[in-house]
């Protein structure tokens, strides 16, 4: 796999979860809710699928397709050794926690580099997506909390924080013309685009 095809992998797997929020809003029904939030852990899904692949495009010895380049403190030409070396014997990694997220690229990656830079400048709508995704997912008191608090610091007051897809379909209150769920897309639609190039 390419770092093109890794890209253009997320960017169709965006536009799928894109499709299937409108899709859940019109009409609005019992499905609606389960549909959002299935969208949106989609979305954070695929996040992950493209950290992973990207990491180890670029571990392989590919280059970015265009700007500054980023450069692997070690290049290693198999695909699946270099899997093993991320995964060392565990079941899976974990590309969640936005700080885990960056210290895995410098761990591998001669820093500065776009990559890095990209995952601080979008570090809040990071932890956003994370707080939504682990409160759909799990059931922790922890999760919740963190969720409410998120909530009411974007919306403010003490809006309805029951359902992730209450908060996904309001309207964002920076921008005014998207919602959140497009918020968040948008956002990592920009990132793809930054960290390997157009």
């Amino acid at each position: 796999m390419t770092l093109q095809d890794v890209k253009d992998k997320f960017i169709n797997s965006l536009s799928e979860s894109r499709d299937l929020f409108n899709h859940c809003l019109s009409p609005v029904g019992l499905h609606t809710d389960s549909g959002v939030e299935a969208a949106f852990l989609q979305v954070h899904k695929n996040w992950e699928v493209f950290l992973e692949e990207t990491l180890i495009c670029i571990l392989n010895g590919q280059t970015v397709l265009n700007g500054d380049p980023v450069t692997p403190l070690l290049t290693v030409a198999d695909r699946e050794l270099i899997r093993d070396l991320l995964y060392q014997d565990k079941n899976y990694i974990e590309w969640t926690d936005e700080a885990t997220i960056r210290k895995r690229f410098q761990r591998h990656l001669t820093i500065p580099n776009r990559i890095i830079n990209c995952l601080n400048t979008i570090s809040t709508e990071i932890k956003d997506i994370t707080k939504i995704r682990n409160f759909i997912a799990h059931s922790s008191g922890t999760a919740k909390t963190n969720y409410e608090n998120l909530v009411r610091a974007r919306i403010g007051g003490h809006p309805n924080t029951s359902r992730a897809s209450l908060f996904l379909k309001a309207t964002d209150r920076e921008e005014g013309t998207r919602t959140y769920f497009d918020r968040y897309i948008g956002t990592l639609e920009v990132a793809a685009e930054q960290m390997i190039g157009i």
